[in-house]
């Protein structure tokens, strides 16, 4: 489930983006979330109805399971893309960071507003009863893995450490500071190191022109 997982994220990330009232938003960084009983019962999904069967539309948090419950409040709610196209399953992506007009936009609730704000949405409601297109950028990104971040201590071990975050490498990657930035490049280039995908001279380099330094990871392959 996991690498099914991965790969319908890596082929959205690597070189999809969306379009909301016309608003072109290029997705930088998402975190899948996927909850079926009986396949793979992820406890930090909210397993709210807009979750599920709402293919290629927008939820934004609430603290219940049903479209009627409020809205988060504060700095707690985030934006997600719909993948589900069922009833009994719940599954989107969270964004985490777009670009938007040629600007980086990071962080769950910084990415709600700022969409809210491009798409002149009056409201979340509104935003949510937008319309969605998919785009193809029409080149390819290599995609860094991870855990997901600030889950809470609730969630269960087996998908508390699922690596279901996903980064695009690019330009925004080397100028703008992911969390755990280091861990993300690091873990990449020996994965590709040990299935001889590339040689110890260019993760070496590559490690240099998205982090300016060599981390201590990577000291070893030297």
């Amino acid at each position: 489930m996991i690498n099914e997982l991965q790969q319908q994220a890596i082929n959205f990330l690597s070189n999809k983006f969306i379009v909301v009232n016309g608003v072109k938003i290029y997705p930088k960084e998402i975190e899948v979330y996927y909850f079926k009983k009986g396949v793979y019962e992820d406890n930090s999904v909210h397993q709210n109805e807009l979750q599920q069967n709402h293919h290629n539309r927008l939820y934004i948090h609430r603290w219940g399971k049903t479209k009627n419950d409020p809205y988060k409040g504060g700095n707690y709610p985030g934006i997600d893309f719909v993948i589900s196209d069922e009833e009994s399953c719940f599954h989107t992506f969270l964004l985490r960071s777009v670009v938007i007009n040629g600007e980086l936009i990071t962080g769950p609730h910084k990415v709600l507003e700022a969409i809210k704000v491009a798409t002149k949405s009056a409201n979340y409601q509104e935003l949510e009863d937008m319309s969605i297109e998919i785009g193809n950028e029409g080149k390819l990104h290599d995609i860094l893995l991870s855990e997901r971040i600030n889950l809470g201590k609730t969630v269960k071990e087996e998908y508390l450490h699922a690596p279901l975050r996903f980064v695009v490498l690019d330009e925004n990657f080397c100028n703008s500071k992911y969390p755990l930035k280091e861990k993300l490049i690091s873990d990449w280039l020996l994965s590709k190191l040990n299935n001889k995908q590339i040689s110890k001279e260019n993760a070496i380099n590559i490690a240099r022109e998205n982090l300016g330094y060599l981390p201590h990871q990577l000291k070893i392959i030297k």
